[in-house]
């Protein structure tokens, strides 16, 4: 054997170590297999059925409770008597404001014929004046008088309004001695008994809780600020409650309100869920399991959050050109291949974020492939594929575990 032979012997078994090399170093990754499934994104959340109209009907005189109509769980129409409060001090009050605009009435009706009368002297004592039978100091006199009667006249009409004023205002407050449901309803709580005194002093005491149609109710819902960025007016709502554990109820959310509830380093926001309830089966104070669904989808394709942020090590973009760096305004004079790499990386990922696209990468033939999809519904686990070149068992990469 020649020494060029040898050479090229000991060539050829050194390239074929280093082919086995590299094959022993190929990254190894972590792959899940596309498949078809559901995707939830749910926002949990606690709160309390309420009726959706709710009303506290409260006394707005003082006096003592010589009635009461209604009770608990009472079926009630608007306008019907639900108690009634002594009305015999009220009846003395509006009485006497009769009487008292009777009297004005009288003394409105002197200072006007007063006036009247006054008025008249005036006018014969100017013609007397005018053919020289009558001083002019008489005809001033006159003149007083009746300045003085029209006066009178108009304070009689300032105390005569006064005085039916008065009377209205004793009539609405002996009408209010009668309470009366503002709604129609039930009485869902009632807060006083017969022969009870009742004080709207300084504000009006509530005696009963009338509550509409439990076929319509709302909750009143704590969500945590770390989710309430994702909660939306009109998102479709799933609650529970303790008394029908294997019955789903189904609701819309509401505004969000911005009054914060703070306990300790907790911060919630309360939600307003509307729900329909025709068998009425759900009670006022019952605690609801809720669910807001921000995202929801049934039997589709889809794939590990985790795809999307995974970037093989030994995966360098294809199609990109020095020329592309420079048009978005990036001198290609990279000091390192990865600060190359790392360059032609973003701009891939721009153009995919113009498009409404991401990428993940799909292990084919053994080795890395990026893709370009379009995603649709997100949860904590999965996300759907819309759009892309991916079928039911294809190995997509979760992780990178290295070197083999």
């Amino acid at each position: 054997m020649n020494g060029r032979a040898l050479v090229a012997i000991l060539s050829a078994l050194a390239l074929a170590g280093c082919n086995a090399a590299a094959r022993e170093s190929r990254t190894q990754y972590e792959t899940a297999a596309v498949e078809r499934g559901d995707i939830q994104d749910i926002v949990p959340a606690v709160g309390r059925i309420q009726p959706a109209t709710q009303v506290e009907v409260g006394a707005e005189i003082s006096g003592r409770l010589t009635g009461i109509f209604a009770d608990f769980g009472d079926p009630v129409a608007e306008g019907q008597l639900l108690a009634r409060i002594d009305p015999a001090p009220f009846e003395a009050r509006l009485t006497q404001a009769r009487a008292a605009a009777r009297t004005a009435r009288a003394r409105h009706e002197v200072a006007r014929i007063e006036q009247e009368t006054a008025d008249r002297e005036l006018e014969r004592g100017e013609a007397l004046v005018e053919r020289g039978t009558l001083p002019q100091s008489q005809l001033d006199e006159r003149r007083a008088r009746l300045d003085t009667a029209t006066a009178r006249l108009a304070e009689a009409a300032a105390s005569l309004e006064l005085a039916e004023s008065g009377v209205e205002q004793a009539e609405f407050d002996l009408s209010r001695t009668e309470i009366r449901s503002p709604i129609d309803g039930f009485v869902q709580d009632r807060l006083v008994e017969a022969g009870q005194a009742v004080s709207a002093a300084q504000s009006a005491p509530t005696l009963f809780l009338v509550s509409a149609d439990l076929s319509r109710v709302e909750i009143e819902a704590l969500v945590a600020e770390g989710d309430i960025g994702r909660v939306q007016p009109g998102m479709r709502v799933r609650f529970t409650v303790d008394a029908y554990p294997d019955e789903t109820f189904e609701g819309v959310a509401g505004p969000v309100r911005p009054s914060p509830r703070t306990q300790g380093r907790f911060v919630s926001y309360p939600v307003i869920i509307e729900a329909e309830d025709p068998q009425q089966q759900l009670l006022p104070g019952m605690t609801a399991s809720v669910e807001l669904v921000h995202a929801e989808a049934r039997f589709v394709l889809r794939v590990p959050v985790a795809a999307l942020y995974v970037i093989p090590t030994d995966w360098f973009p294809e199609g990109i050109t020095d020329d592309d760096i420079r048009a978005v305004g990036i001198e290609p004079d990279f000091p390192t291949e990865n600060l190359r790499r790392a360059a032609y990386i973003g701009l891939v990922a721009g153009r995919m974020i113009r498009q409404g696209q991401r990428r993940l990468f799909v292990l084919r033939d053994g080795a890395p492939r990026m893709l370009a999809v379009r995603l649709g519904a997100e949860d904590e686990q999965f996300v759907e594929i819309l759009e892309g070149d991916l079928a039911i068992g294809d190995q997509v990469i979760t992780r990178e575990l290295g070197p083999s």
